[in-house]
């Protein structure tokens, strides 16, 4: 059964800005895919590969062709996927002040696990660099296809703050809500700041447990139902900001599914945490769970 994904984001540069870095490879590059040829026109061709497509490439390189364009309000491509002709869309319109609103569609999808995850955290990993870079930031996290080599998950992200500024990111339960969802939360999170407190990233009736809270260094959390499995987050301060270094320990033997899955949320989560850190907002305008259904 094929799935059509839905995101709707709320980015902090005018709509120009953004139309440029869905189209210009330079900025493909950085968000989309490791590299990429394009014909910006109505029937051109659109190439892109590399290892940080939200799909690897059924051989050297995906073969899509634009369908739609309005010139700085809405650009699509036919992405044929698994002999399934899926459809990718972006529409923009002006937000309040120098901002911009962007619906981003992908439609008859045959798959919704991929090799670095699920598809919809891939492509909020995409999304959530596009907003950092339209807005003058660096990108981060990327979608990763490696094959899985280690039973830990292992990640980092440098974020342009200090460690303070984005230790405080875990201590607010109103930030906490923010970032885990990547914006629209539906409920409080529950942050208890020391050993043996409540800590809920998933869940505010199942929270997971803090095993170490040491301000502006390290927070370690216990999974609630799987007291095997923890979340560690280290923050040490460079020169640029803060680089937070999380790993995630205690899958079951073989677990690869799972493995990939919580590398590929994780992943999402953390360039959520960098966008709400440096800019104020993830950028999501809709909730996770509406971002994916079934057709």
């Amino acid at each position: 059964m094929p799935f059509d994904y839905d995101f709707q984001m709320r980015i902090g540069a005018p709509r120009p800005t953004v139309f440029e870095r869905l189209l210009r490879i330079e900025h493909l590059s950085r968000w989309f895919c490791g590299w990429s040829r394009i014909e910006p026109k109505v029937g051109g061709s659109f190439k892109f590969g590399g290892a940080t497509c939200i799909l690897p490439p059924e051989g050297r390189a995906w073969e899509t062709t634009i369908d739609e364009g309005d010139v700085l309000r809405r650009f699509a491509f036919r992405w044929p996927i698994q002999s399934a002709e899926t459809r990718v869309s972006y529409d923009l319109e002006d937000g309040p002040g120098e901002s911009a609103l962007l619906h981003a569609t992908h439609r008859g999808v045959p798959i919704r696990e991929t090799t670095c995850g699920s598809v919809q955290d891939a492509w909020r990993m995409c999304l959530g660099n596009l907003k950092s870079i339209a807005e003058g930031r660096g990108d981060s996290v990327r979608p990763d296809h490696s094959p899985v080599s280690s039973p830990d998950v292992r990640l980092s992200a440098l974020i342009e703050a200090a460690p303070s500024k984005v230790f405080d990111a875990f201590a607010n339960p109103a930030h906490v809500a923010h970032w885990t969802t990547g914006g629209v939360p539906r409920q409080e999170a529950r942050v208890e700041p020391r050993p043996g407190g409540a800590f809920s990233v998933e869940s505010v009736e199942e929270p997971d447990s803090v095993v170490e809270w040491v301000p502006n260094q390290r927070v370690v959390l216990q999974r609630s139902l799987e007291p095997d499995r923890r979340v560690r987050f280290d923050f040490e301060e460079k020169a640029s900001g803060t680089a937070v270094y999380l790993t995630a320990t205690g899958f079951r033997n073989g677990d690869l599914d799972g493995i990939r899955r919580q590398r590929g949320r994780w992943s999402d989560r953390l360039v959520c945490l960098k966008n709400f850190v440096e800019s104020g907002a993830s950028g999501f305008a809709n909730h996770y769970d509406d971002q994916v259904r079934e057709t």
